[in-house]
């Protein structure tokens, strides 16, 4: 049996309710990190669980989602509540996730969020998503198809990136190091409908602009 999917909602600046309800529909269940709640309720959609401490949450949201459906932690220096929700969805069986109102605003918050793609890689499947981007973290090897012209970038999430490999980008990288600051893989372009991206040592995101289409794709193990 397959494992159910979720969205979770961050406390951060939200995703346009176009995207956020598109985001609703692909996921079996909708998770929010205490104020994410706020947004959730405000696009018309109950969340399953909030998780947190609950001081952003309004009382008005509070008294409409169910006493079995609150998850209270209090505030401490365990980690952050987008972490709590995590944690949550793991005990939930949930195995695919997609993490919105994680990244604009507060630029370390931002950073933290994605450094949650590398602790938890190994036991979720995460991507994130906000109107701009789809970021994730690859795996050794990731393929995916998409419409040529699409453009994407390669970053490092910390320290040096090696062996990194390519096919089907305008700008081919071909067993090469990238490191934050002194080589990245910046506004680079698919022109093929394949493609593969390789690493042979170090953590890499990456990060695909998005457009009206869908990009699929699909993780090689």
């Amino acid at each position: 049996m397959s494992k159910p999917t979720a969205l979770i909602v961050g406390n951060g600046p939200p995703p346009s309710k176009d995207l956020f309800l598109q985001l609703v529909d692909q996921h079996e269940r909708l998770l929010c990190a205490d104020g994410g709640a706020n947004f959730a309720v405000s696009c018309g959609r109950l969340p399953d669980w909030v998780v947190g401490d609950l001081d952003s949450v309004e009382t008005g949201v509070q008294e409409r989602v169910t006493v079995d459906r609150i998850v209270r932690i209090d505030a401490d220096d365990t980690g952050t509540d987008l972490q709590k929700v995590l944690n949550h969805a793991l005990d939930l069986g949930v195995g695919s996730t997609v993490l919105t109102g994680v990244t604009g605003g507060r630029t370390d918050h931002a950073l933290w969020n994605l450094g949650l793609l590398k602790t938890y890689q190994s036991r979720l499947e995460l991507r994130v998503v906000d109107d701009f981007n789809e970021i994730r973290l690859i795996r050794e090897k990731i393929r995916f198809s998409a419409h040529t012209g699409l453009k994407l970038s390669l970053s490092p999430l910390s320290g040096i990136v090696n062996g990194v490999t390519t096919k089907g980008l305008r700008f081919p990288l071909h067993g090469e190091s990238l490191g934050n600051g002194i080589r990245d893989g910046i506004s680079n372009e698919v022109v093929e409908e394949a493609v593969e991206i390789s690493v042979e040592e170090g953590d890499l995101l990456l990060c695909i602009q998005r457009k009206e289409e869908s990009t699929h794709i699909e993780i090689v193990t």
